[in-house]
């Protein structure tokens, strides 16, 4: 008997991450809104008191602590829910899975390939457990990975030009930190839209995961035990 080990509780843990990032970058656009106005002030000849500009220093630098934080635990956790549910698929399929779960996760670590690779573990994991409780008439019907696309895609953009940003205006003038705000606050908003379409999307995933569930549970109480090659207990995906 294969035992496929749930990945609701990993599912939960990176959706709950993901929520705090959203939240952070909207806190972080806001945080930059008021440093643009700061500078906007300091331009138009208003000045800017020095409590003014370490107060907002040091917001910026909480912020910015808090956000590395979460991005480090999303990882982890992302990661850990992209492996079980990897796992999963593998124990019931092997030979007809791209590679092993320790390289779902792996990939993500390997120059180059970390380019695409990544993309195709949760595709594979996207189509193939939808695949699984289905007959080959109704494998038509498949949700195609349109979002995982979009997903990666976006992810990808959101990379680079986040170094486009850090090295981008002339940091040293007014009007070099008067563009960079601006710039930030954009990137903000587009991380926010990344985040969300992740979101999105492991909630996607769930929902395949517990159609799994109901076929391979229907699957062995139609079978007398042992009867079933291969045969999957599941505590609850």
């Amino acid at each position: 008997m294969i035992l496929l080990k749930s990945n609701l509780k990993r599912a939960n843990a990176a959706r709950i991450i993901f929520y705090l990032l959203v939240a952070i970058s909207i806190i972080s656009f806001y945080s930059y809104y008021l440093q643009y106005e700061l500078l906007l002030s300091w331009k138009e000849g208003a000045g800017i008191q020095p409590e003014a500009a370490a107060a907002n220093d040091q917001r910026q630098q909480i912020i910015h602590r808090v956000n590395l934080v979460l991005l480090l635990g999303s990882s982890v956790l992302f990661l850990m829910w992209i492996y079980r549910a990897y796992d999963n698929l593998y124990k019931l399929h092997p030979d007809k899975m791209d590679c092993s779960p320790g390289w779902a996760v792996g990939f993500w670590f390997v120059p180059v390939i970390s380019l695409y690779k990544p993309y195709s573990i949760v595709k594979e994991i996207w189509e193939k457990t939808q695949e699984y409780v289905m007959t080959e008439d109704q494998k038509h019907a498949i949700h195609r990975a349109y979002l995982v696309g979009a997903w990666w895609v976006l992810y990808l953009i959101s990379i680079i030009s986040s170094y486009v940003v850090l090295g981008m205006g002339d940091q040293n003038s007014i009007d070099g930190l008067i563009s960079l705000t601006v710039a930030l606050m954009l990137s903000n908003v587009f991380l926010i839209i990344v985040k969300v379409i992740t979101l999105i999307m492991i909630n996607r995933i769930v929902l395949f995961e517990k159609e799994l569930q109901k076929h391979v549970y229907t699957l062995e109480m139609q079978q007398p035990s042992g009867t079933i090659p291969g045969s999957v207990n599941i505590p609850g995906i």
